[in-house]
């Protein structure tokens, strides 16, 4: 039988069973071996049944290898580049040190917490040595202190202009002081550096920063990170003055590290149902300035997360606590206004007013997720609610001529109305808002407006102006739409309108925030807030919003002089409410004035929005933060002992000093990323790829090109 008169091409792949094709090649290389050699030589295939890898069987042995290799190179090269501790490079040698001592000290007052870290580092090398120092921070930490003790000296940093600060250091370097450089890399990292440490010295670093301490769910809390988890990164920063080399991790079993020493203070008058620490154990006592807290275990390492939560108790009233610090020029202030129990208050109709953006900035996932927070915010009107559903672009619509009860009917006619909707146009916001707050008013209603727009408008100042003079007794609510909605304005919009601001990125979101915010504002518990912090007092935020159920109120002010009193008015439950509240002076909180002065400068720059000369703020800019010393985009940190500590003929040596890992981590784990597609699954893709392989070339290799070609014989193969 004739195989045919044309060769045929193998595909790649074996069949499931022999095929008469398959019978026929294995049978031409058993009966007929010199024939088939032949054939294969003229087609130029290997000689032999099993002999060689064809094409895509070598394709894919190579693509095998390749992707070990990566894997292998890719080990080799992971490293930890948010490293924490003090680095000392080197270009011909590298010596390690690890910290000898952790102490670490927190001050809490009101939201902010004041926050300073000791560590002792020693310079086990025989060089002259340059440091990099590094801690991990909470995010939102400000550094503004800084110490540097190198043997008997001692050099504490001042704040200068950014540039100025680095051109004073690289001088001192050059000339043998001991100098340090403060400077902010990445949002949550400052890099110290350390210029001219002799060997053998002891280096004690002290940093100062503050923190915001966090409000959720009725409770404060405070996280403070003390190690880091190893990342992966495929290049180098290159901002930084001299490149850092790889630095290494180790574990505790090491012996390099002694245990943390840390110690909390609440400063507060207040009583609070519990304090709690969640991954260590500690000792709480009451002290005159509030409670004190520390570890008990003095075999505690930095190699976890410090996270300390407490939460308040609270009355049946509204309460306020003052505290305050006299810096000398001026008195600074924080008061603290804490909601009543939510069952002492008492359920307020409401007027909730939606505003939807439909413009074209709007089309495709933004306005899904601005209809589906609407679609939950008519879900959790109350029955004894009044609403309305306002629609803009280019042009404005309302849906009802005036509010309308939360009844189904109604809520079915919006949810109608919303499916229709498309985005289309320009942003013309300024109708839509007056248009809401326009509305005849309701007796008896308190009215809300809830506000969901991704806030792409170029008009910000004069929308500001008009939320401030239509506003009288309505609250606004921003919700800002996407992934990168105008959150300044927003933001401002919201304060303006004394309400808040929430942001949805993602459209699996839109439940989760659209709940928190109407927890939020479902029970207001004193409206239309005033106080008075007596003559020529500068207080923020400047617009002061209502307080509500679960969420206290801060005021941060400056005053020229102590007041012995405080006066505090609002409405309560529909009646009119008023509270004084006496000052206490607290020795320890001058952290007040820095927190003050961060509102200031936050002030300041937001009024260039409004018109304000950019040199102006930035030169007011920075003499607040020089005034008291704060590190900002136009100031930096930097400290120099005026003697010659090293010859000028001796060379600056660097060397790498380890950090710990986290604890349940282990030395192997810093080599891998933990992030996207981890070693094991590409390890294990790089192995299947060469099984696959290898059985293409076991499995697949038999096949023979056939044709018409004579038989040994010199006849036909029949």
């Amino acid at each position: 039988m004739s195989t045919g008169s044309h060769s045929q091409e193998i595909r790649a792949g074996c069949p499931a069973d022999p095929s008469i094709r398959d019978t026929l090649e294995s049978d031409a290389w058993r009966r007929y071996p010199e024939f088939a050699h032949r054939q294969a030589r003229l087609r130029g295939l290997p000689a032999g049944p099993d002999a060689g890898l064809r094409w895509h069987d070598r394709v894919l042995l190579i693509l095998a290898i390749v992707l070990l290799a990566m894997i292998l190179l890719r080990t080799e090269t992971a490293r930890a580049d948010d490293f924490w501790g003090i680095e000392l490079v080197s270009s011909t040698s590298q010596w390690n040190s690890m910290a000898l001592e952790t102490r670490m000290s927190v001050d809490v007052t009101g939201l902010v917490a004041r926050v300073e870290v000791q560590q002792v580092f020693i310079n086990q090398g025989t060089d002259w040595a340059e440091g990099v120092y590094r801690f991990p921070l909470p995010d939102g930490a400000a550094v503004d202190r800084m110490q540097i003790a190198v043997g008997d000296r001692v050099i504490a940093g001042e704040i200068r202009e950014r540039q100025e600060a680095r051109r004073v250091y690289q001088q001192a370097r050059a000339a043998g002081q001991v100098a340090s450089l403060l400077e902010q890399q990445r949002p949550r990292q400052y890099e110290s550096r350390l210029a001219n440490i002799g060997p053998g010295e002891i280096i004690r670093v002290t940093i100062g920063f503050l923190c915001n301490v966090q409000w959720r769910d009725g409770s404060f809390s405070l996280r403070l990170p003390m190690t880091f988890a190893p990342r992966w990164d495929n290049h180098r920063a290159s901002a930084r003055i001299d490149p850092a080399p790889v630095p290494p991790l180790t574990v505790p079993e090491s012996g390099h590290h002694r245990p943390l020493r840390l110690e909390f203070l609440l400063r507060t008058s207040l009583g609070y149902n519990s304090i709690e620490s969640r991954y260590h154990d500690v000792d709480i006592s009451l002290v005159p300035e509030g409670y004190r807290v520390a570890l008990l275990d003095e075999r505690d390492l930095p190699d976890r997360d410090f996270e300390l939560t407490w939460t308040p108790e609270l009355g049946a009233e509204p309460r306020a606590e003052l505290l305050t610090w006299d810096g000398g020029d001026a008195v600074y202030a924080q008061l603290m206004l804490a909601p009543p129990l939510l069952e002492g208050l008492e359920p307020q109709a409401r007027e909730v007013v939606f505003i939807i953006d439909t413009s074209g900035s709007m089309e495709g996932a933004p306005l899904n997720q601005a209809r589906a927070a609407l679609k939950n915010g008519l879900e959790q009107l109350e029955p004894s609610d009044t609403f309305n559903l306002i629609q803009y672009n280019s042009e404005t619509e309302q849906l009802f001529d005036q509010s309308v009860p939360a009844t189904d009917h109604y809520r079915a006619l919006a949810r109608e109305y919303l499916e229709g909707l498309r985005a289309d146009g320009g942003t013309v916001m300024a109708p839509a808002l007056e248009a809401a707050l326009s509305l005849p008013a309701l007796h008896g209603r308190f009215r809300q407006v809830i506000f969901i727009t991704d806030g792409s408008v170029g008009n910000e100042p004069e929308l500001l102006l008009q939320i401030a003079e239509q506003l009288e007794g309505s609250r606004l609510f921003t919700v800002g739409i996407g992934s990168a909605p105008n959150s300044w304005f927003m933001r401002k919009a919201a304060e303006t309108g004394r309400g808040t601001h929430t942001h949805i990125g993602r459209l699996e979101d839109v439940e989760e925030r659209m709940v928190s915010l109407w927890t939020r504002i479902r029970n207001p518990a004193v409206s239309d807030v005033c106080v008075d912090l007596g003559v020529d007092a500068e207080y923020y935020p400047e617009v002061i919003p209502d307080l509500y159920a679960g969420e206290p109120l801060w005021i941060t002010a400056r005053m020229p002089l102590l007041p012995r009193e405080v006066f505090l008015c609002g409405q309560l439950n529909g009646q009119p409410w008023g509270l004084n509240a006496r000052p206490r002076l607290s020795e320890g909180a001058e952290a007040l004035a820095t927190l003050w002065a961060r509102k200031k400068i936050e002030a300041l720059e937001d009024s260039i929005v409004y018109g304000a000369d950019p040199d102006a703020i930035k030169s007011a800019v920075t003499d607040i933060a020089l005034r008291h010393e704060l590190l900002t985009r136009h100031t930096s940190l930097v400290a120099v002992d005026r003697t010659p500590a090293r010859a000028s003929d001796v060379t600056l040596e660097r060397a790498s000093i380890p950090s710990l890992l986290p604890a349940g981590s282990t030395a192997a784990s810093a080599g891998f990323p933990a992030t996207a597609t981890g070693w094991v699954a590409q390890v294990l893709l790089s192995a299947l790829t060469l099984l696959m392989a290898t059985g293409l070339y076991l499995f697949c290799g038999r096949r023979l090109p056939l044709g018409p070609s004579p038989a040994v014989d010199g006849t036909s193969l029949k």
